[in-house]
């Protein structure tokens, strides 16, 4: 089946321009297509990277800890469901998550289900956590949903999307075609197949919907043959992250894509460039919604120290976009003036002024610490000084509890999606 121009044109035209996510009070958290990028973490790993030893599954407690992490860091805008934790019922093991992190974050949340019964019974959870039936006009959530490359949507990915439509939740949509496998080799193949899938689930929706809150996601990948592996970190998929902002905004729909991202399964130097590559090119590129904060290993692994350095890296990037002001007090020519030659501007009030105004980023877990005092302290690495910021953050920070009845409503909602499955 062709879909024609002219119902995409008018699927387009029915898609808001903006969309605004609210948190768990339904107060405005962020607003997506309006010119500024927000992070999230997350999502749908199934492995953690303990302090020792190699990388094993994740439990439902360690993503109730990611959550409250990531709620506490203050570069991460919004919270993923950072993994599917794997000592639950598999098939149950997404509302788990879902569970884990409505319980520790008053952030809007974003989920990416793989059929309608399990869609639907997570958008059930979210109105027991909004306190309303109307998802439409309280967006405490975003959902996630995957066409399959070349061209086609499986069932469950469709239904899901229908009830997602239904229920008036922003949706994402996240083709990932394989360069060489799924889609052609090229990257403007690539880019070709993917644009197509979104645009037919944009119609999909803005059929069941009109004026539906979508947004044009991407997950970029290429294929490495000689491993016969999808990679997330290369430059290609960087390069593709901008041609994906540069797609949605022709089409006036907000944009979303995955990163940081990386293929190293260890905090390693590789880890640390293709990250910060990838972080570059999408905020940048003029990404809305970044989701994959915590997130290495071609997504399939977390760690807490990694959700750490991903804020740290958040931070200076944005740093680095915000450019320099150029007035008449940033080049304080009466200053200079009044200091001359041979003086020093410690004592400047001009210094004091701007000491902490942000014209300089204040790292948070980086080493600038000189030899001596660096050797004093134990010669931390980065990921030392990561790993116990977090103990210390998870130690202090706390999170409102949901009302016991909504944590009583959330355990049935979990309960009678099992019984099902048995």
């Amino acid at each position: 089946m062709r879909i024609s121009g002219a119902l995409i044109d008018r699927a387009l035209a029915s898609v808001p321009a903006a969309v605004t996510l609210v948190d768990r009070a339904g107060d405005p958290q962020a607003t997506l297509g309006a010119d500024r990028s927000y992070v999230a973490s997350g999502h749908n790993a199934i492995y953690i990277l303990p302090d020792e030893g190699p990388r094993r599954p994740i439990s439902k407690t360690e993503v109730a800890d990611f959550t409250r992490l990531a709620d506490a860091l203050p570069y991460i805008d919004l919270i993923g469901v950072q993994a599917m934790p794997q000592d639950v019922m598999p098939e149950a093991s997404l509302l788990h998550g879902v569970d884990a992190t409505f319980r520790n974050t008053t952030s809007h949340m974003f989920f990416s289900p793989e059929s309608r019964p399990g869609a639907e019974a997570i958008f059930a959870m979210a109105r027991a956590v909004a306190g309303t039936d109307d998802l439409a006009n309280k967006p405490i959530v975003t959902c996630q949903l995957s066409s399959t490359s070349p061209l086609t949507w499986e069932t469950g990915a469709v239904e899901a999307l229908i009830s997602t439509a239904r229920a008036g939740v922003p949706c994402c949509l996240l083709p990932q075609p394989y360069a060489g496998v799924t889609a052609p080799i090229t990257l403007a193949g690539l880019l070709t197949v993917h644009n197509a899938e979104v645009l037919s689930g944009i119609v999909i929706a803005q059929l069941v919907r009109p004026g539906l809150p979508m947004i044009y996601g991407s997950a970029w990948t290429t294929f490495e043959m000689k491993e016969a592996h999808v990679m997330l970190g290369t430059p290609e998929a960087a390069l593709l992250r901008i041609a994906g902002a540069q797609m949605a905004r022709y089409y006036h729909v907000p944009y979303h894509t995955t990163g940081p991202d990386s293929e190293p399964h260890v905090h390693d130097e590789q880890n640390g460039w293709e990250r910060m590559m990838t972080l570059i090119a999408a905020l940048g590129g003029g990404v809305d919604l970044l989701v994959n904060a915590g997130m290495f290993a071609s997504g399939m692994t977390v760690s807490f120290e990694q959700l750490v350095m991903d804020n740290e890296m958040v931070g200076i990037v944005r740093r680095l976009l915000a450019g320099m002001a150029i007035t008449e007090e940033s080049l304080a020519v009466d200053s200079i003036d009044h200091i001359g030659p041979g003086g020093n501007f410690m004592m400047e009030d001009d210094t004091l002024r701007h000491l902490r105004s942000g014209e300089h980023w204040e790292k948070i877990v980086s080493n600038r610490a000189i030899y001596e005092k660096w050797r004093l302290r134990g010669e931390p690495d980065i990921v030392a000084n990561a790993r116990r910021h977090a103990r210390d953050l998870l130690a202090s920070h706390r999170v409102p509890p949901l009302p016991p009845a909504t944590q009583s409503r959330l355990d049935e909602i979990i309960r009678a999606f099992e019984a099902r499955l048995r």
